[in-house]
């Protein structure tokens, strides 16, 4: 039997990997614009922000309120204290839905879908939130 080097084993290893670094770097993640973004529902009636992120790889989607620059959710985990926002994202999908439960006026604004890129890429969501 001939002797395995396990020095040439592992630089085999390393160099494959950056190769396959290389090939999924390549790869970007991409909005998907067929959603509507101009949301309009009435006061105390649940609003659904649908972000689709084709090709999303490592990256991580976050929701912002442009108004306060507030961070509401990053991947699945919610950044505000406030318990009417949530994200919905089903089992791998592209789907990241900001649900906004029992919505006032006052959430009325440009909510963004972001995409930790370099660099960052955002979509902008209008809701309008009328009263009775």
């Amino acid at each position: 039997l001939p002797h395995l080097d396990s020095s040439h084993t592992s630089s085999n290893t390393i160099q494959s990997s950056i190769i396959h670094n290389n090939t999924t770097s390549t790869i970007f993640p991409y909005f998907d614009f067929n959603v509507p973004r101009n949301i309009t529902t009435a006061v105390g009636q649940s609003a659904f922000l649908h972000c689709r992120v084709e090709q999303l790889g490592d990256k991580a989607v976050s929701w912002i309120r442009k108004r306060d620059l507030h961070i509401l959710t990053a991947g699945v985990l919610t950044y505000t204290s406030d318990q009417r926002f949530q994200v919905i994202r089903p089992d791998r999908s592209e789907n990241w839905t900001l649900l906004i439960k029992f919505p006032q006026e006052r959430d009325s604004g440009i909510y963004e879908c972001q995409v930790n890129t370099e660099p960052k890429m955002s979509l902008a969501f209008r809701l309008s939130v009328i009263g009775e």
